[in-house]
């Protein structure tokens, strides 16, 4: 059985070719390519050598083919993907800006993606895991999808299953008063949190740092704050430190912390200790942006250990 599982949405993204290429008149796109933060995070642990699985939805159509075959080839149990006969899989379509900021619209909430249902859950799966890794944009998807991924992590939290939480905020999905107050139910109940600086900034309306600080008062066993090119914070019990970044020339910043996530939780499943995982996860942030496609940097092991090097 899997190690390392994570529920959530299976997208295909399509990319605008252009930077400043808006969606308010024709341009040229391309994909499709395998998407969905959960899905980059579980390909990037299955390409560590992670024993990983997945529960998700797609649709009877060729991206949901693809994109299960894309998970499958690189070790990752689909049988608990489900296929949803009158639903198409879900897409993301993104363009970027100059500035480093990126605008998406998504269709999952009416999509296969969002029908994902808490009977679609087996807790008997979940609770054979080591980790269950959680999306913040997963439970933004819609009401099935969240209450599916709620039953998940209620049978990791009763069986003594780490839950690891990246917060991963979209506003594209859910305004961010109903996104705090949902993700304080998970953040209870995380082991580890990854987040992004800006992100915790947010859910904490305050100081990330600080924030990060509480949550190891009240349980957490870790807590990053991942900053892209610049240092990412480290909180792990009573040490603190800082994990510098690795040089790279970006071009898609899309799915690098999901790869971030993938390899730091792959590592901690084949016994590396946190400081470890954190290079692990720098080296995968860093070789991901360095690929066109969201799934397209996730990075092998042999490779993350070259770069390490």
């Amino acid at each position: 059985m899997p190690e390392v599982i994570t529920a959530g949405e299976i997208l295909v993204e399509i990319m605008a070719t252009e930077t400043d290429q808006t969606f308010e008149k024709p341009g040229t796109l391309m994909g499709p390519y395998p998407s969905g933060a959960p899905a980059i995070f579980l390909d990037q642990a299955a390409r560590m050598g992670a024993e990983t699985g997945m529960i998700a939805a797609v649709g009877d159509d060729e991206f949901g083919e693809m994109t299960k075959r894309r998970l499958a080839e690189d070790g990752a149990d689909v049988s608990q993907v489900a296929t949803k006969d009158d639903f198409t899989t879900g897409t993301a379509f993104v363009t970027y800006f100059s500035d480093g900021s990126r605008r998406f619209i998504y269709h999952f909430t009416h999509a296969a993606a969002g029908q994902l249902s808490p009977e679609d859950v087996d807790p008997e799966y979940v609770k054979s895991a080591d980790f269950l890794h959680v999306m913040g944009c997963s439970l933004s998807g819609s009401e099935s999808l969240k209450e599916a991924i709620l039953k998940a992590i209620e049978a990791a939290d009763q069986s003594g299953v780490k839950i690891s939480f990246d917060p991963n905020l979209r506003i594209e999905l859910l305004e961010l008063e109903r996104f705090r107050d949902l993700s304080q139910r998970v953040l209870q109940k995380a082991d580890i949190v990854l987040s992004g600086r800006e992100e915790l900034d947010e859910l904490t309306e305050g100081n990330a740092a600080e924030g990060a600080r509480n949550l190891i008062a009240e349980g957490a066993e870790t807590v990053i704050l991942k900053a892209g090119e610049k240092k990412t914070e480290v909180f792990h019990g009573d040490e603190h430190w800082w994990a510098e970044p690795f040089p790279a020339e970006e071009v898609d910043p899309t799915g690098a912390g999901d790869c971030f996530d993938g390899a730091f939780i792959a590592a901690l499943s084949r016994g590396h200790g946190a400081e470890k995982a954190v290079q692990y996860g720098m080296a995968a942030g860093a070789l991901s942006v360095q690929a066109r496609g969201p799934m397209e940097g996730a990075a092998f092991k042999s490779e993350l250990d070259q770069l390490l090097k």
